[in-house]
């Protein structure tokens, strides 16, 4: 699988191994999204970190969605309808997958690089994120920075334009 991407730091960073393309292990259509994953991140989703809790198929089900351009549910506000992919309010373009088990759920933070283009660059567990947002967000921040620079994440005033393809805005529905 081949990416295009006029954005240098990525492909520099895909090349050097620092972050990794994260393929669905069972594809559900043609690519439309990309994954791009820190390589902590593969090894856990893999099921090398955290032996017995991943590899997780609600995981892989929703790598899958993301990557085919399949329908996701986002928000970008604090909600209780349970979104795949959320923005964390008030922490500069950071957003989460949100794969909900292994219980009480996983957030892989990252940021937008370019449209349907997500750099997923740390793991929590939700339970440990709760107390922890200002602390995980800056982790992230700071990985952003090595890899990519001064360059801005993608941002958009339209939640759909992040993702493209299929998507539900939770926040319109309440």
């Amino acid at each position: 699988m081949t990416f295009n991407t006029t954005i240098l730091p990525l492909a520099q960073a895909v090349e050097a191994k620092r972050l990794l393309v994260r393929e669905p292990l069972r594809p559900l259509g043609e690519q439309t999204r990309w994954l791009f994953v820190e390589p902590n991140i593969d090894a856990l989703l893999d099921g090398h970190i955290h032996f017995g809790l991943f590899p997780q198929t609600s995981s892989e089900k929703l790598i899958g969605i993301f990557a085919a351009g399949q329908l996701l549910t986002l928000s970008r506000r604090l909600t209780k309808a349970k979104p795949d992919v959320e923005q964390i309010v008030g922490y500069e373009e950071v957003w989460a997958l949100c794969p909900r088990t292994p219980k009480p759920g996983w957030r892989i933070l990252g940021r937008f690089v370019d449209p349907g283009h997500f750099v997923a660059l740390r793991a929590w567990d939700k339970n440990a994120l709760f107390r922890n947002y200002a602390k995980a967000t800056s982790e992230v921040i700071g990985d952003w920075k090595e890899l990519f620079g001064d360059r801005a994440p993608y941002s958009n005033a339209d939640a759909g334009a992040y993702v493209g393809g299929v998507f539900r805005d939770v926040d319109e529905e309440s």
